[in-house]
């Protein structure tokens, strides 16, 4: 009985062994060589063509590479096999090193405005393209940190050209205002006392009944401030141009 087991277990090792074999076989067979590679650079290429899938293609590559080697008996049998596991895409070799993105030039600096760059602003991103292009800028070392000093060599290096730059802010912040009054804004003193009816609206000869209505709200405005400060009453650090525009919105809430 023993000698019969015996035989049996060999004889099921021995099948086992030829099915395991033959699937090796087929797994490495030439056909489904030829095909993964086929398939792999494809899909390394990107031209895997639309619709397309490796089930797909397996099946029509192992019946072409059949019909091309009818002596080959595994391309016979790969025609009617299942498709086996997707192969990856070919790895493809590249000799040309691939440029590094050009850093986005430096933010203009808002307080320039107009057209073009200040010169603290054109100097600085001068220097600031040149430590970056000679690859020397220190470590830790960014744009706005690089500029925030910049600016103030620069300012402390040409003071005639911080002077003008400090007046011509100070002029736009003066006629923050002139769309909706029509001239700059005065003090609060001068508001508190202005005729509403005549304005001084600069180059116009009449006032708008838009300026008008702003400049009532204006002498309101600058009697409140009047009042406030007389009484003490003013919030600490208050400011005039603030006051005037958190005044002259409540005002405008009100229909006046």
């Amino acid at each position: 009985m023993f000698p019969a087991v015996r035989f049996a277990l060999a004889g099921t090792g021995l099948a086992l062994g030829i099915l395991f074999a033959g699937a090796a076989s087929a797994a490495t067979s030439p056909a489904m060589q030829a095909c993964s590679d086929q398939w792999s650079q494809l899909k390394a290429d990107d031209k895997v063509p639309a619709g397309q899938t490796w089930p797909k293609f397996w099946s029509q590559c192992a019946k072409d590479y059949a019909a091309a080697h009818p002596d080959d008996a595994a391309a016979a049998a790969d025609k009617t096999a299942a498709a086996p596991a997707e192969p990856p895409p070919a790895k493809t070799k590249s000799t040309a090193k691939t440029a590094p993105t050009p850093a986005p030039a430096p933010a203009d600096d808002a307080a320039a405005g107009g057209k073009g760059k200040s010169p603290a602003m054109a100097a600085c991103s001068d220097q600031w393209a040149k430590l970056k292009a000679d690859n020397k800028v220190p470590a830790g070392q960014t744009w706005p940190k690089f500029w925030s000093q910049c600016a103030k060599d620069y300012a402390a290096a040409h003071p005639d050209e911080a002077a003008a730059a400090k007046s011509t802010a100070k002029s736009k912040a003066a006629k923050a205002n002139d769309d909706e009054l029509g001239a700059p804004l005065p003090d609060p003193e001068v508001a508190a006392k202005v005729d509403p009816n005549k304005p001084a609206v600069a180059g116009k000869k009449e006032p708008t009944p838009g300026q008008k209505a702003a400049w009532a709200r204006m002498r309101a405005c600058g009697a409140e401030w009047q009042s406030e400060k007389k009484a003490g009453t003013l919030p600490a650090g208050a400011k005039w141009p603030q006051y005037w525009s958190d005044c002259n919105k409540r005002l405008k809430a009100k229909g006046q």
